[in-house]
């Protein structure tokens, strides 16, 4: 049984306004951030004094983001979320120096990718993304030569992450509300279960209880998450807006909600940065901000990100 507490974030500070849908936040080791602009269709640094300058022009919808193993961004594109075959989803890698980029991957055996929309890189250099449109979670190099579907058939997945100790993999739903895991046996590779979503749950006998950390009550769609160091997926919640933050051992839960002078409601990632890494980083959509604001513990350091 899920438990809900209503708390409200700390020291919140607006560090930029005007951003067309910003998503996929990413703290860099000087204090400036990236995020990407859904709507226009571009990456973006955000200095430490709020300055923006356009990092790439991507083209149609930059989702999630990640810094891969050399030092390059990795972004999910959703291909503008058309129906126009001439705009595709994709995976794209940026040169964070030049703003030179390129397409990295466009399908998967043959079938095309439909909405990539976030990223998580492991320990090996290999990385996660998940396929809202195409209700697929995929695993993929960095160098183009390789990718796979581990994950066909789950429903809306949004955000992606990995526990701290690299052996289980998150992601949250957004239409079901509900924040599932399966355990990681080797690179790309998932632990057998007999049913990790709605679909499973009908298609099988059995039901995987583990895989299901938590369905969230009512109005409380998902969007893309993060993991603190202590293994707390912290998702970004629409509609009753906020980041859910769930306990990953009790599936318990609770909102910290937005205060109301920067009320948004599409509250749609959160990262971490920082010398302590309890400096949150999130954007706000709707509003078109980035905000930060005091987090009660450290974030988990991602990855290749310095």
């Amino acid at each position: 049984m899920t438990s809900q507490n209503s708390l409200q974030l700390q020291d919140v500070e607006i560090l930029a306004e005007g951003l067309e849908f910003p998503e996929g936040p990413i703290a860099l080791a000087d204090g400036s951030v990236l995020v990407v602009e859904i709507v226009g269709g571009r990456l973006t640094r955000i200095a430490t004094d709020g300055t923006k300058s356009v990092v790439a022009q991507l083209g149609d919808g930059p989702n999630g983001a990640a810094i891969g193993p050399d030092g390059s961004v990795y972004v999910c594109n959703n291909g503008g979320m058309t129906p126009d075959a001439s705009h595709r989803g994709r995976i794209q890698k940026v040169n964070l120096e030049t703003g030179e980029f390129k397409d990295l991957y466009t399908e998967c055996d043959g079938h095309l990718l439909t909405a990539p929309n976030d990223i998580v890189f492991d320990t090996d250099g290999g990385f996660w993304f998940t396929d809202l449109g195409g209700n697929a979670i995929y695993y993929a190099q960095p160098d183009g030569s390789a990718i796979s579907c581990p994950l066909p058939q789950v429903d809306g997945p949004n955000g992606i992450g990995l526990s701290p100790d690299g052996k289980t993999l998150y992601w949250s739903e957004t239409h079901t509300r509900m924040v599932h895991r399966r355990e990681i046996v080797a690179p790309g590779k998932l632990k057998d279960s007999p049913g990790h979503g709605v679909h499973a749950f009908f298609r099988e006998s059995r039901f995987d209880e583990w895989s299901l950390v938590v369905g969230l009550p009512g109005a409380m769609g998902l969007d893309s998450l993060a993991v603190d160091a202590d293994g707390n997926v912290l998702v970004g919640t629409l509609i009753h807006s906020g980041i859910t933050e769930v306990n990953t051992k009790d599936g318990s839960f609770k909102v910290h909600s937005l205060p109301e002078s920067v009320f948004d409601h599409a509250v749609t990632n959160i990262c971490f940065g920082g010398p302590d890494m309890q400096t949150a980083f999130i954007t706000l959509s709707l509003t078109g901000r980035l905000i930060s604001c005091r987090w009660p513990r450290p974030g988990l350091r991602l990855n290749f990100n310095a």
